[in-house]
C-alpha cells in the first residue's frame, strides 16, 4: 500500500461508519505496550455488533490514532482464531467480511459489516447501537422497542431480482464516488460498505435504496418517490367551490439529483412569494433557505418508502409553507423529543441516510430538525409547528417573524421589567396567536418542561401573564394599556360582531395555529369577566357586546352598536 494510502488511514477519524481499534496502548508517560487479547476482542466485537444494529460500517483493527500504523501482532493462525471467536460471539451471529491489508509493512484487519434486519446481542448479554462515534448500550426497554421498530427500516434493503447494474445512472454514481475521492470499482464500493448492491448467482442486483438514490428511472420501482409542490391562493385548502390551487408541479428523479432540482424549483417560488409580499404588503419575511432545504432533505431521508400510494408534498399558502412526509414517527421517537430539539438517533432508511451524509447533503444523524429550530431562532422567526397526520408527519413554517417591527414596539412597553430572550419571544409569539400560549408552546423555544414552568411563573409574578384556569397549562397575556389591540382573542370575533352584533363559538375566525377548544375556553372566560353577554343555551349560545368591551373596540376604530336589551338577554 502506498504511503499516501497509509496516511489516509492514520488521519481517518472515528465516526458513525468507522471505528479504529489499536492493538497497543500508550501509558501516561508515553510508553507503548500491547493490549490484552480479551480487551481487543471486546472492543472489536462491541463495534461490529453496534454497527450491525445500526447503519453498518467498518472496523480497522491495528490502525491507531498515533502517527505510525502499528498493525496486529498475531500470526495467521491467531488471526483465524480471532475471527472464529467473533463469529461465535453473537446471537444471532453477525455476518461480516474481513480483509487483511499491508500498510507500511504492518498488517491491518479490515472488518466490514452491513446493516442487519435482526438485532444482535453478544453472548455476555450486552447489546449496543452505533450512534455517531460511540457504541450506546441498550437497556431492556430500548432493546424491545428497537426490535419492534426494526421492520420499519427494511424496505430500502429489499433486493430487486429483476434489476441490474445498467438500471443505475452511471454519471450520478461516478459523481458520488468522485466526491468521496474514489476512482473505479464502483460496483464493489456500492456493494460494500454501502450495501446497495447484492449478488444472485454472481450477478449484481440492486436494492431499493440503490434505485431510489441512483436509478435511471426511479418511477419504475416506486410510483411516488419524488416531491409534489402545490401553491394555494389564500391561507386554506379549498375544494370544489372555491378551488384555489394556483400551481401544481411534480419534481422526480433519483434522490441525489432530485435534491438539486427541488432546491432550484422550490427556492425560486419562495423568493417570488417573498418579493411580492414585501413589495405590496410590506411584510418583511424570508424563510432562510437552509431551513426549508434541511427539512426537505430530512423528509427524503426518513420518509416511509413502503407507503407507495403517497409521496412527499410541499404546500405553499400565503401565510405558511407545509412539508408533508409519508410515515408516522417510529415507535422509538416521540413528538416531544422533536419539539424539545433533542437529537434523535434513529434512521428509518440507514442506507439512504449514509449516502446522503457522505454526499454532503446531511450531517450527523439526529442534527437535522434541531438545526432547523436553531436557525429559526437565529433569524428571529417563530419555531416551526410539528404535527402527526393519519399517514405521516407535517412540518409547518409560518411567515410571521417573532420579533417583527410591531412586536418590538409592543415589547418596549415592558422593557422596564427584566425579561430573558425566551420570555420576550413568548410574549411576541402570543401576540400573533390570539394573546394566549401554552407550556408546550414555550418549550419550542429550547427549554424543557421544568424550565418552562419556572420562567412562565416569573411572568405570572410580574403581572404580564395569567393562567386561564387554576393549575392550568394555558396562559394569556394580560392587558397592557398602551397596546392598540389589548384583549386576547378579540380579533377572532370582529367579523360577526360587525355584521350582526353577536357571534357564536362556531363563527370564530381563528388562525390555523390556534386549537378551537383552546379558543372556546378563552371566549367563555372573557364572558365570565363581563366582556361579552351570553344568551341562549348549549351550542346555540350567542355572545353580545357589552359596555366593558367598548374601550377595546374604540382603540381599534371598530364601528359598534348595541342591539336591544331583549335580544341581548334572549328574552
Amino acid at each position: 500500500m502506498k504511503e499516501e494510502e497509509g496516511s489516509q488511514i492514520r488521519e481517518q477519524e472515528n465516526g458513525q461508519f468507522i471505528e479504529r481499534v489499536s492493538c497497543f496502548r500508550r501509558s501516561p508517560k508515553g510508553k507503548v505496550s500491547p493490549r490484552g487479547k480479551t480487551d481487543i476482542f471486546g472492543a472489536v466485537a462491541e463495534s461490529l455488533g453496534a454497527m450491525a444494529n445500526s447503519s453498518g460500517g467498518t472496523v480497522l483493527l491495528g490502525a491507531a490514532s498515533e502517527e505510525e500504523v502499528r498493525g496486529v501482532f498475531w500470526d495467521e493462525r491467531g488471526q483465524r482464531l480471532f475471527i472464529n471467536l467473533l463469529r461465535e460471539a453473537f446471537l444471532p451471529p453477525v455476518a461480516f467480511e474481513m480483509v487483511s491489508q499491508e500498510v507500511l509493512g504492518k498488517t491491518l484487519l479490515r472488518f466490514t459489516v452491513s446493516p442487519s434486519p435482526a438485532i444482535h446481542t453478544q453472548k455476555n448479554g450486552e447489546t449496543h447501537l452505533r450512534v455517531s462515534a460511540q457504541n450506546i448500550s441498550l437497556s431492556r426497554e430500548r432493546l424491545a422497542a428497537l426490535r419492534e421498530a426494526r421492520t420499519e427500516t427494511w424496505h430500502e434493503r429489499e433486493v430487486l431480482p429483476r434489476s441490474s447494474w445498467s438500471d443505475l445512472d452511471s454519471d450520478l454514481v461516478e459523481e458520488f464516488l468522485s466526491h468521496l475521492g474514489l476512482r473505479g470499482a464502483a460496483e464493489k464500493t456500492l456493494h460494500r460498505p454501502y450495501g446497495l448492491v447484492e449478488y444472485i448467482e454472481n450477478r449484481p442486483v440492486l436494492t431499493r435504496a440503490a434505485v431510489y438514490l441512483f436509478g435511471r428511472d426511479p418511477l419504475r420501482w416506486h410510483p411516488r418517490s419524488g416531491i409534489e409542490f402545490v401553491r394555494f391562493e389564500g391561507t386554506e385548502e379549498k375544494s370544489r367551490e372555491g378551488y384555489n390551487v394556483a400551481e401544481r408541479t411534480r419534481i422526480e428523479g433519483p434522490l441525489l439529483r432530485l435534491i438539486r432540482e427541488a432546491e432550484k424549483s422550490i427556492g425560486e417560488r419562495i423568493r417570488e412569494q417573498v418579493l411580492q409580499r414585501d413589495l405590496f404588503f410590506r411584510e418583511r419575511f424570508e424563510l432562510p433557505s437552509f431551513v426549508w432545504r434541511e427539512a426537505l432533505i430530512n423528509a427524503l431521508a426518513h420518509r416511509d418508502y413502503s407507503l407507495e400510494g403517497i409521496g412527499i408534498s410541499v404546500w405553499m399558502f400565503d401565510d405558511r409553507i407545509e412539508i408533508h412526509s409519508p410515515g408516522r414517527l417510529p415507535r422509538t421517537v416521540k413528538a416531544d423529543q422533536i419539539l424539545r430539539r433533542q437529537r434523535v438517533h434513529y434512521a428509518r432508511n440507514p442506507l439512504i441516510t449514509r449516502v446522503l451524509t457522505d454526499a454532503g447533503y446531511m450531517r450527523a444523524r439526529g442534527e437535522g430538525l434541531p438545526r432547523v429550530f436553531q436557525e429559526m431562532d437565529r433569524h428571529g422567526l417563530n419555531p416551526p409547528d410539528w404535527r402527526e397526520e393519519a399517514n405521516g408527519c407535517c412540518l409547518v413554517f409560518r411567515n410571521t417573524p417573532v420579533l417583527d417591527e410591531a412586536a418590538i414596539v409592543w415589547l418596549k412597553q415592558v422593557n422596564q421589567i427584566s425579561l430573558n430572550p425566551r420570555q420576550k419571544r413568548i410574549l411576541a409569539y402570543a401576540r400573533v396567536h390570539g394573546g394566549i400560549f401554552s407550556s408546550s408552546d414555550y418549550q419550542k423555544f429550547g427549554v424543557d418542561r421544568d424550565g418552562a414552568y419556572v420562567e412562565i411563573k416569573a411572568l405570572v409574578r410580574q403581572g404580564l401573564v395569567e393562567p386561564m384556569k387554576k393549575h392550568g397549562k394555558v396562559y394569556r397575556v394580560r392587558e397592557i394599556q398602551e397596546e392598540k389591540t389589548t384583549l386576547p382573542g378579540l380579533a377572532w370575533v370582529l367579523g360577526p360582531l360587525k355584521a350582526k352584533g353577536h357571534f357564536t363559538l362556531k363563527e370564530l375566525e381563528l388562525p390555523p395555529s390556534i386549537p378551537r377548544k383552546k379558543a372556546w375556553t378563552l371566549i367563555r372566560n372573557l364572558a365570565k369577566e363581563g366582556y361579552f353577554s351570553p344568551s341562549g343555551r348549549g351550542r346555540a349560545i350567542r355572545y353580545h357586546l357589552t359596555e366593558k368591551l367598548k374601550p377595546h373596540l374604540e382603540k381599534m376604530d371598530f364601528p359598534f352598536s348595541f342591539p336591544p336589551e331583549g335580544e341581548r338577554t334572549g328574552n
